[in-house]
Formats: C-alpha cells, sequence, structure tokens
C-alpha cells in the first residue's frame, strides 16, 4: 500500500452509512452508532473516511490507520 489515495466525505448520516459498510444490524448501530468509518474502493484504489461534521483528531486518525493498515481491530 505505497501508493493510497485518501478521500474524507462528512456525512448527517454517519452510523447509517457505517452501519450499512460493517454489515450490522439497524438495532446495533442505534445502541452503539459508529462515529466514522474507513472504506476502501478497490476500483479506484482510494480509501473513503465518513465522518459527522464533529470529529475530533483521534477519530480522524484512527480511520486514516484503517486506510493503510486495514482492520486491525481484530
Amino acid at each position: 500500500m505505497n501508493d493510497v489515495k485518501v478521500r474524507w466525505e462528512v456525512r448527517e448520516n454517519v452510523a447509517e452509512v457505517c452501519g450499512r459498510a460493517a454489515k450490522i444490524s439497524a438495532a446495533q448501530a442505534w445502541m452503539t452508532p459508529p462515529l466514522a468509518c474507513a472504506m476502501w474502493n478497490v476500483a479506484s484504489k482510494e480509501c473513503v473516511i465518513i465522518t459527522g461534521k464533529r470529529v475530533s483528531h483521534v477519530e480522524l486518525g484512527h480511520e486514516l490507520r484503517h486506510c493503510f493498515e486495514g482492520n486491525f481491530h481484530r
């Protein structure tokens, strides 16, 4: 992953978009809503970070780390 493109999208519906991407149920996304997420677009070789309007450096950095390291939560 030497050539990583990153796009940052600010959305009103972060929990919905990130919940769908993570394949979690609407009920689970409602109980513990994701604050942000990062998703790979393989076709464009681009990592897309989704956040709300209010985002901390910690949240943004965490998602950027996913762009370079993948799913390190496992």
